[in-house]
């Protein structure tokens, strides 16, 4: 019997760690050197690297990262930066949930998912402040010592730590101020333009600095041939690489720079389709069309689709997403290939300062995945 206890109560005792390193989300895009470190454990994070609570994630000089939440919120946290997740809990059925992350060096950008819009289940803490979002899309930066904040959607609520006058106060674009200076000594300056480190700091310089010039026709250089790699492909060829050869996530990072200071505003249908490279398993593709909506403000993606024929039958993909820093981050909701479920992935980013989107796509079917399509596109806005 007494062995018996000593066996349950060690059980219960190891529940808890178990319990504490729960996945937080995942890897959007690393460049440069970023790591995650638990309990003296260092990871390095690479694209679809999970993120786990207790995680302390940290970007070296020269280096970002973007990361995607459970609940679907982005992370996107530029060079120098260190960044704790003390908490990420989300019901998928009720979206509910609590968040407590610490911003300890750097800064970073981030809008909020789908959690439960009620107050304090959402705070940043930083030294200086703590932050409770409500919904949010916004900007935090410490540089040496003070904490410089920007409120693009909703609202943020600051409790000043800092200083023994325990100020409270609130930004957000609907408000009388949505930009703002936490000083190391507790007191706050209200601002009525943007501050310059999120003009012209540490993210926009790390974008200047990775940029390179894009010629589509490098990209596509004819209707029939596809880009792998540094390799060119031509549909023949491709005809037995399988689905998931088409496109490797390096393609377009080793390829073109991302952009992202863009104009746009407004939601805005894609859906002029330029160029394209689409080859199927089961032969010759006709009818293709690909269209999405990309809202600037809120920077969604929405009402996505993919479509076309073989001699199989017709594919069809839904899709949405999210975009930071002129990376579309794009998840397929639905797939099928005539009566058949399929699955997939589809990568993109926009060029020509938001007028176009450079893409690629994957799909097979689930229970034959020998029968597969994909390709590149170039869609253009709808204007």
């Amino acid at each position: 019997m007494n062995k018996l206890l000593v066996v349950f109560t060690t059980y219960v005792f190891f529940l808890p760690v178990l319990q504490a390193s729960e996945n937080a989300g995942k890897t959007i895009m690393a460049k440069g050197t970023v790591n995650a470190e638990m309990k003296q454990n260092i990871r390095e994070l690479t694209r679809r690297s999970p993120i786990f609570t207790e995680d302390l994630v940290k970007t070296a000089i020269n280096s970002a990262t973007q990361l995607r939440m459970i609940d679907g919120g982005l992370l996107s946290i530029q060079q120098q930066s260190q960044l704790a997740i003390n908490q990420y809990e989300f019901n998928q059925e009720t979206h509910h949930g609590n968040v407590s992350m610490s911003l300890l060096k750097g800064g970073l950008r981030t809008i909020t998912g789908s959690l439960n819009k009620a107050s304090g289940n959402y705070t940043m803490q930083t030294p200086v402040a703590s932050i409770g979002v409500r919904g949010t899309h916004y900007e935090a930066e410490l540089l040496d010592g003070d904490l410089y904040l920007a409120t693009w959607e909703g609202i943020i609520d600051i409790d000043v730590l800092a200083g023994t006058e325990n100020q409270q106060f609130s930004l957000g674009p609907e408000l009388p101020h949505k930009f703002a200076i936490v000083r190391v000594d507790g007191s706050v300056e209200f601002l009525l333009t943007v501050p310059a480190v999120f003009s012209e700091g540490h993210s926009h310089d790390l974008a200047e600095n990775t940029v390179m010039t894009v010629r589509t026709d490098d990209i596509l250089p004819t209707s029939d041939s596809l880009f792998i790699g540094d390799e060119i492909y031509y549909a023949p060829a491709l005809e037995n690489k399988g689905a998931q050869t088409f496109f490797g996530n390096e393609l377009q990072v080793s390829t073109l720079g991302l952009e992202p200071e863009i104009s746009r505003s407004g939601e805005i249908l894609f859906s002029e389709l330029e160029q394209s490279s689409v080859v199927s398993s089961s032969g010759e593709i006709s009818d293709l069309a690909i269209s999405m909506n990309i809202n600037f403000d809120t920077a969604r993606v929405s009402n996505g689709q993919i479509s076309f024929n073989d001699n199989g039958g017709e594919w069809f993909a839904a899709m949405d997403g999210i975009i930071e820093q002129g990376e579309l981050d794009l998840s397929i909701n639905f797939a099928s290939h005539n009566n058949a479920l399929a699955s997939g992935e589809i990568n993109g980013y926009l060029i020509n300062q938001g007028h176009g989107v450079l893409g690629s796509f994957t799909l097979a079917e689930l229970l034959n995945p020998e029968v597969n399509a994909g390709g590149s596109f170039l869609l253009n806005s709808h204007e």
